[in-house]
């Protein structure tokens, strides 16, 4: 699978997604019991009963109450819910760009174990080489049969490099496969994806960027909002909420409904004497918007950090990088082709062959982890500013 379908695997069959959208579903899920109205309570009421006899009621009433909150408290309260229910599919997001940088590190690190065991391949084709020619030379009594032994056992060497790269890259094959849900045994086969022309962006710029897309950050922003309108809602516990009572009064005892006379009664209830309780629930809610600013604030400078660790390590890697291709690769290739012609022609002795074909593989190992390496920082530099497979 190429990185694109991986990603769409991760999104559709992670848990982790389904737990989390349940959980906004079920913020949203209040909203409407929020707003909908109280409930209201039927009652009847027999009065005077002579001798506890219900029959001989003297009198009976029919009574619907209806209690209504102060406008605009149940409005501020859905409000407030949905500010948690913004937050919580913020969240999701900063999952998503979360679990898709493991992805990105844990697929670009298996491409990088799958170059390394074809490095440890053309490894045991040189050595082969080396073979060949420290035989011809033995056979023409230039050289000792030692030489040959030791390119024996160099080759014996980087065939056990296999066996343990293979292993890592099984481990590697079930992370991934573990993280886009599937059974970690279950085969798995990725395509190569080269990196495509990087452009480091300014960090300025990627700091305005994370500010505008970063899921934590608006998280925060939500949190906040959340926060203001629950200010606001512990100030309205100052107003009267109110309750209305209609009555049927009948004059036919005990269970009758005749009768034309009605009543209308309504009731404040008001605040606790001495606002006692409202103050409290006033300077709860203060608390915690202070928290909740104090926490934007924190979120953000994070969120800083982030980027600029995030930016100076692909700086350090792109400058790695272009060393390795651009000196230390091409000296080490040569330093090889150099060695062995020496060596074939009588003039150089092993050791020195050896050396240089151990440098030209370590080399070509540092270059291939210094080529996952620039993919990983990148996808860590993605990861910090918010972005997902944009």
């Amino acid at each position: 699978m190429s990185l694109q379908q991986l990603a769409q695997e991760l999104r559709a069959r992670n848990p982790q997604f389904m737990q989390a959208e349940q959980g906004r579903l079920q913020i949203e899920a209040q909203i409407p019991q929020v707003l909908a109205w109280d409930r209201p309570m039927v009652g009847m009421e027999q009065t005077p009963i002579p001798h506890g006899n219900l029959n001989r009621s003297q009198g009976m009433s029919y009574r619907l109450t209806q209690t209504m909150s102060f406008p605009g408290k149940k409005q501020l309260a859905a409000d407030i819910l949905q500010s948690q229910a913004d937050s919580a599919g913020a969240q999701i997001d900063g999952l998503h760009v979360q679990l898709l940088a493991q992805l990105k590190n844990q697929y670009y690190q298996l491409l990088a174990l799958q170059k390394q065991e074809q490095i440890n391949q053309d490894t045991i084709e040189r050595l082969g080489q080396v073979k060949q020619v420290a035989k011809v030379r033995y056979a023409n009594n230039a050289a000792a049969f030692v030489d040959y032994m030791n390119a024996q056992v160099a080759q014996g060497s980087a065939e056990n490099d296999i066996f343990q790269t293979r292993r890592q890259i099984a481990v590697a094959q079930q992370s991934i496969n573990n993280l886009i849900g599937r059974d970690p045994i279950q085969p798995l086969t990725v395509q190569q994806q080269e990196i495509s022309e990087f452009m480091l962006k300014p960090l300025a710029e990627l700091m305005t960027e994370a500010q505008v897309r970063h899921p934590a950050l608006r998280d925060s922003a939500f949190q906040l909002e959340a926060a203001q309108k629950n200010v606001a809602l512990a100030k309205k516990a100052y107003y009267p909420d109110m309750q209305l009572i209609l009555t049927k009064i009948s004059d036919h005892p005990p269970y009758g409904m005749a009768g034309s006379e009605y009543g209308l009664e309504v009731d404040l209830v008001l605040p606790t004497w001495f606002f006692q309780s409202e103050k409290a629930g006033v300077n709860v809610a203060n608390a915690g918007l202070i928290s909740a600013q104090a926490g934007a604030e924190v979120t953000w400078r994070q969120v800083q950090l982030e980027v600029a660790n995030a930016y100076s390590q692909v700086q350090q890697v792109i400058s790695e990088k272009n060393l390795l291709e651009q000196r230390r690769l091409p000296e080490a290739r040569a330093a090889y082709r150099l060695a062995l012609n020496s060596y074939a022609n009588n003039a150089g002795d092993f050791n020195g062959l050896l050396l240089a074909q151990q440098n030209l593989r370590d080399t070509e190992l540092a270059a291939a982890h210094i080529e996952g390496g620039l993919a990983q920082a990148i996808a860590a530099l993605d990861a910090s500013v918010g972005s997902g497979m944009e």
